[in-house]
């Protein structure tokens, strides 16, 4: 699930204005009705190293996801992104994937796309007024949530939400890093800023962002910002200790098995609870 990336305002001004007057539709695959679909197969563009050239959808997932295989080691990519032409049209696809109406008009009044397996759903109209810096950060960050799937052979299981979103935003980072848009201390300010202006006295804690109806709840309680870098920042706590490929073991262990809890002490060698205190305390050093 995707929002307005919390890295948008991490690089200068003029690269923002550079790439916000860019063509929404170009590169899309289908030349009329809805939705519009592009895949990482079909797009007719080679990658670049650098993301202000980007000006199309082909070139920005050829792009992407060649930082994300040959850069970052993850799997090929497989997935199709299904463009709808506002919320109505987005609510709508939800329900066709089996979210209940009030559900899914939740999830469409907070979100601008929402990944399943080998496929992406996009608000295309709240896409308009945005520039390529973030709609490289979305496609990236929900490209991660089709691998999270792929990892799990297609399933997506009981696996937390906060690390489902964590990691798809550190990958999100990285793939911004290497496009040359931000650096990683850059965004780590603005995360730690977003975390600073958020509209609570406190900041949720990570055993309630389980799952994704927690997440949405409090995606309007909290502000999008603050709790993506929130789970940004855990995730990237977890990765520094454990690597990429820990991460990856945790969401393979969905395919069989729903037990998030021993999922998690397999994969990172911790228990799930005993992480959560400690980096609680890391972020409270973080925010002083």
């Amino acid at each position: 699930m995707s929002r307005h990336s919390s890295l948008l305002f991490a690089v200068g001004p003029r690269l923002v204005a550079l790439v916000v007057a860019a063509s929404l539709t170009a590169g899309c695959a289908s030349a009329g009705g809805w939705p519009r679909v592009i895949s990482v197969e079909g797009a007719r563009a080679q990658p670049t190293v650098r993301g202000e050239w980007i000006g199309s959808y082909d070139e920005a997932l050829v792009s992407i996801a060649a930082v994300m295989t040959d850069q970052l080691g993850l799997p090929p990519l497989d997935a199709s992104i299904l463009f709808y032409p506002d919320r109505d049209a987005f609510r709508t696809a939800l329900e066709a994937t089996g979210y209940t109406p009030d559900f899914a008009r939740e999830t469409a009044a907070t979100l601008t796309a929402v990944s399943g397996h080998r496929r992406v759903i996009v608000n295309d109209r709240a896409m308009e007024d945005v520039g390529w810096l973030f709609r490289i950060a979305l496609l990236a960050h929900e490209l991660t949530h089709t691998l999270q799937y792929t990892f799990a052979n297609g399933v997506r299981g009981t696996s937390d939400q906060w690390l489902r979103e964590g990691f798809a935003e550190w990958v999100e980072v990285e793939v911004l890093v290497r496009l040359g848009f931000t650096s990683r201390p850059q965004a780590q300010r603005v995360l730690l800023g977003r975390l600073r202006e958020a509209r609570v006295e406190r900041l949720p804690e990570l055993s309630q962002m389980v799952t994704f109806p927690d997440w949405v709840s409090l995606a309007q309680q909290v502000g999008q910002e603050a709790l993506y870098g929130h789970a940004m920042l855990a995730a990237g706590f977890l990765l520094d200790r454990h690597g990429l490929q820990a991460a990856i073991d945790y969401f393979e262990m969905f395919a069989t098995s729903d037990d998030r809890e021993d999922n998690f002490r397999r994969a990172f060698g911790q228990d799930l609870r005993a992480f959560e205190t400690e980096f609680s305390a890391r972020l409270t050093q973080m925010l002083r």
